[in-house]
């Protein structure tokens, strides 16, 4: 097989690989199985740097793994890849009112509560995690008048 066949076949599996991949976190996210999960993203995106799915999951494998940094540096490369990323936003402003970070958790949840649905979001993920957002802006709403003097 010469050199340039390879390289015709790697690039032509390179999307097949990279599902491959991304199935197999899956498979390890069911298990519990966090770091296991974080590496095979990690080498989806290897395949495929543009998946947009694979990198939020990424980032959540990072956020549950207490890698904060690596998890807000991950959810900010998906949302430049996909504005309308609500459940990045999501996750953002779960990250950010965990870290106290009160304002910036409520403009994240206010970014995902507001986002159109985006081709890399099934309806019904869509629909949870917008409900989800317009629920986090109420706690946030209701704790801070219960806190006003």
């Amino acid at each position: 097989m010469t050199l340039a066949v390879m390289a015709v076949l790697f690039t032509v599996s390179r999307p097949y690989t990279a599902y491959l991949l991304y199935k197999r976190a899956g498979d390890y996210m069911s298990a519990s199985l966090i770091l296991d999960a974080a590496r095979s993203y990690r080498k989806s995106l290897a395949f495929d740097s543009r998946d947009v799915d694979a990198r939020t999951w990424l980032a959540y494998c990072y956020s549950l793994l207490g890698m904060t940094d690596k998890a807000l540096a991950e959810y900010n490369t998906a949302i430049a890849q996909d504005p309308d990323n609500v459940m990045a936003y999501f996750d953002l402003g779960v990250i950010y009112k965990d870290m106290g970070e009160t304002e910036l958790a409520r403009k994240m949840f206010i970014k995902g509560r507001d986002c159109r649905q985006s081709v890399n979001t099934i309806d019904l993920n869509y629909r949870f995690y917008t409900r989800s957002c317009r629920h986090m802006l109420n706690i946030m709403d209701k704790t801070s008048a219960n806190t006003e003097p």
